[in-house]
């Protein structure tokens, strides 16, 4: 019985080891090239609450926003969306698609890197509306909006820690 239970334990462990390294991982804290730490945006207000989530990740990443750096982010085509997907039964707006667009050009003029080919970030989530509880889907709306920036900031730190020309 012994055996049994030593046999059947070695293969629990054997197998925990071996989804070990399946290759998920939880997200880390992102590398960034020292030549991009500093990193500066052009054609959007550095009032935007886009602006404002991305400098958050870039310092989780060992970066800094700022107002003049050599490395640039260059937005064009910004777009926030939200349209109707689904109604009720009663002709409500019962579901909507919120959405966030935008094209980037990663400039770095510090060590010859100049990326000149155009990015796009294309994300959007599903938003459901119930009247019934009306009171707090503002503040819903607001999280997922903040979510799609964090999503679309960590897509871009990304490209700058792989973008080593």
């Amino acid at each position: 019985m012994k055996a049994l239970y030593l046999t059947t334990g070695l293969l629990m462990l054997l197998l925990l080891q071996s989804c070990s390294g399946n290759g998920f991982h939880l997200r880390k804290e992102l590398n960034l090239p020292i030549n991009f730490q500093r990193i500066q945006f052009e054609n959007i207000a550095y009032e935007h609450e886009f602006v404002e989530v991305f400098g958050e990740e870039l310092e989780e990443s060992g970066g800094i926003l700022v107002e003049k750096s050599l490395t640039k982010i260059i937005v064009s085509n910004f777009r926030e969306g939200k349209r109707v997907i689904a109604y009720t039964s009663e002709r409500k707006a019962r579901e909507f698609l919120l959405s966030l667009k935008f094209d980037y050009l990663i400039s770095s003029s510090n060590s010859k890197i100049i990326t000149k080919q155009k990015y796009r970030i294309n994300l959007d989530r599903v938003f459901i509306y119930d009247n019934d509880f009306a009171l707090g889907k503002a503040e819903e709306e607001s999280k997922i909006r903040r979510s799609l920036y964090q999503e679309a900031a960590r897509l871009i730190l990304l490209k700058l820690q792989y973008n080593r020309e």
